[in-house]
């Protein structure tokens, strides 16, 4: 046998008496990382003798098979949904509107950067300009300064991504992990990116002294920047009529047609995107309330440069603003992702003692000697075996397929029963079982067995596949007894179910294998490890776990993609909190002569900060709030997609709306309150003279 790493590592610890007689041979060597997905994966590849193989299948080799519809599956054992393979339509909406909420704050946050220092880029290219340089000449230099800004900003990206892709690799919801080095993007990709922002970053230095290298003598004449209109609001608006369209075509956007995913994406791509351009109008007024009502010096200065320039002002809030959108986001959408429910009602950690093993057999699975061992293994007890099979009522003919035009029968089916000892059940059960006696037989009453009038009469017992006679008869009385059941253990979904109308705690002369053991244990580790051993060889269609395990393994994807969620957004937020920090210290220093006239002029120091404070914390917070009930409404429309009448929508995290609120104007002040030395520096003299 070839083993992993891992497994090579289990193979060495504490229990490797339990775990080496699941491995048939004996271990050669180690699979190198091609042949793994991850570092954590549990795998073993088993060899053949010389001469065994012949032909396209190995006499020693057992066929393959299907699984049993009676089973643990691990992924459902918690009995909350049933497992699709890949992610659900749902799912993956919301994480195209997640992407989109991750990657339109840092394009704003981009476009801020480009704006950095172009008041002086201007200046420096018009006086090139007046002194003889040519338009070329300053174009050259525009482009050269921002292709050197390109390159090196490309170069440290690819180091941070090879340095930050093992984390990331570390929280991508796959089991066993990733190997950092499978972490990467397609090669185009990369080529693409590490020639795109080189281009990107030139073009935009080109651009930036267009105007001065064409018309120097304009870039003095500093004309009122326009008035923002309402009419900014109306990509707003657009994208939360969209998100309407979406909860009015809510079956479109759950089974992922393309219009349906358009609406729910795009309105909220609208929506942030409507954040940014109605920043400026949000500036501006907030700046006409600051001049109208503020009281001192320094709010009507405050004041008056944000109704003058709003839209400088709005670039160094609209990233912080865009980001609590996606935090708002997140918050509503989280408890989507952990809709596992580990002890709840109708859970199956909720039916079964805490540490008791589950364990499905497969068809043609012997069984036998399997649990002879589990019945000798210390610290294991009871050992619970259960059986499924069918009740054909004599003379009943089933249709070959159900007709909807003709009335249904129950009579006509099989009942479903399961053969299982309901005292022995009561042991590994949280809750004793209260009807369980000495009666052979119990009709099964809960909210998700099958509603038969009547079961009495002579039947037919067939195998769990309904097909083959197991050569029994049997007689049903109409006074059976009724046993109710925890609902963890009869659930009508995939994963481990006693889904049956009867419940036979014995039927002599049955002989068919069970379908799948319940083991107590002592609930210790070494125990656990002995009951999977004592399984040996016997065929199961998912490994044995107990339901605690299995709920962990039902909750790893979701965990996986919250945990990648929140990691994105603690990124964003910190690009967000250094990009305020530069823009406002850019913007200080593009004042310097204004703050030297003010001085000059006796302003003391401390207002020009106050005034500094003021300009950003006024049209963040009126941001922000409409950030806040944007992220709201967005939320609650997507909610109630996914809900119907009979499954309320969740309520909004307006507790986390708050304190993310909170967090991004205390971030956004102290990230400003960082470079107020900078003005001090501002106000020297010498800024009074005329670049």
């Amino acid at each position: 046998m070839l083993v992993s790493p891992a497994l090579q590592s289990a193979l060495d610890s504490q229990y490797a008496d339990e775990l080496a007689p699941r491995l048939q041979g004996s271990v050669t060597g180690t699979i190198g990382k091609d042949g793994l997905v991850g570092p954590d994966e549990l795998f073993a590849i088993s060899g053949a003798a010389p001469g065994q193989i012949r032909g396209d299948l190995a006499a020693g080799f057992p066929p393959g098979q299907s699984a049993d519809s009676m089973y643990s599956t691990g992924q459902t054992a918690d009995g909350a949904t049933s497992i699709t393979e890949g992610i659900s339509d749902e799912l993956r909406t919301a994480l195209l509107v997640a992407a989109v909420g991750l990657i339109v704050p840092l394009l704003v946050l981009v476009a801020t950067a480009t704006r950095l220092s172009a008041a002086s880029r201007e200046r420096r290219a018009a006086a090139l300009r007046l002194v003889g340089a040519s338009t070329r000449q300053v174009g050259r230099l525009g482009a050269i300064e921002g292709a050197a800004v390109g390159l090196l900003g490309a170069a440290a990206g690819a180091l941070l991504f090879v340095a930050l892709r093992g984390s990331v690799a570390a929280v991508v919801p796959v089991q066993g992990a990733l190997y950092a080095q499978d972490v990467a993007p397609p090669t185009w990709s990369i080529i693409l990116t590490l020639v795109a922002v080189p281009l990107l970053t030139t073009t935009a230095g080109l651009v930036a002294v267009q105007r001065a290298a064409g018309s120097p003598m304009d870039v003095r004449r500093q004309a009122t920047p326009p008035t923002p209109s309402l009419s900014r609001l109306l990509p707003l608006s657009v994208g939360l009529l969209m998100l309407l369209g979406a909860l009015a075509n809510a079956r479109a956007v759950l089974s992922g047609r393309w219009y349906g995913t358009t609406l729910m994406v795009g309105g909220a791509l609208l929506c942030l995107v409507g954040i940014a351009v109605a920043g400026p109008a949000l500036a501006r007024a907030a700046g006409i309330v600051l001049a109208r009502f503020g009281p001192g010096t320094a709010s009507q200065l405050a004041g008056r440069r944000l109704i003058m320039d709003p839209a400088a002002a709005s670039r160094t809030v609209t990233g912080m603003a865009l980001v609590v959108v996606v935090v708002g986001w997140l918050l509503a959408f989280l408890p989507l992702l952990a809709t596992t429910t580990p002890t709840g009602q109708g859970a199956l950690a909720s039916a079964l003692r805490p540490a008791t093993v589950v364990a499905g057999f497969g068809g043609d699975a012997d069984s036998t000697e399997a649990i002879a061992r589990l019945n000798t293994t210390e610290g294991a007890g009871p050992v619970v075996a259960v059986r499924e099979v069918q009740l054909l009522r004599e003379g009943a003919t089933p249709p070959a397929e159900l007709d909807g035009d003709q009335p249904f029968d129950p009579s006509q089916f099989p009942l479903q029963a399961v053969v299982v000892d309901c005292t022995a059940l009561s042991q590994v059960l949280r809750e004793p079982l209260r009807d369980c006696g000495t009666q052979p037989a119990y009709r099964v009453v809960s909210p998700y067995a099958t509603d038969r009038s009547s079961t009495a009469g002579k039947y037919e017992v067939l195998d769990r596949n309904g097909i083959a006679s197991t050569g029994l008869n049997i007689d049903l009385p109409s006074d059976l007894p009724t046993l109710e059941l925890p609902d963890g253990l009869i659930q009508g979904i995939d994963g481990f179910q006693l889904y049956g109308d009867v419940l036979f705690t014995n039927l002599p002369g049955l002989a068919t294998e069970p379908h799948a053991v319940l083991v107590g244990t002592d609930a210790s580790a070494g125990t656990i490890e002995a009951v999977r051993a004592a399984l040996g060889l016997v065929r199961t269609p998912f490994a044995p776990l107990t339901a605690e395990e299995a709920t962990v393994i039902a909750r790893s994807a979701t965990d996986g993609y919250a945990r990648a969620a929140i990691i994105g957004l603690a990124l964003v937020v910190l690009v967000g909190g250094l990009s305020l920090a530069v823009t406002t210290a850019d913007s200080q220093r593009e004042r310097r002569s204004a703050h030297a006239a003010l001085t000059a002029m006796g302003v003391p120091v401390r207002v020009l900060r106050r005034t500094v404070l003021l300009q950003t914390a006024t049209p963040l917070l009126l941001t922000v709030a409409v950030a806040v009930a944007v992220s709201a409404a967005a939320s609650w429309l997507y909610l109630r997609i996914g809900s119907g009448d009979e499954v309320p929508a969740p309520a909004l995290p307006w507790a986390g709306y708050g304190l993310i609120a909170a967090s991004a104007v205390v971030a956004s002040l102290l990230a400003t309150s960082a470079v107020l030395p900078f003005v001090r520096s501002a106000v020297h003299p010498e800024a009074l003279r005329t670049e």
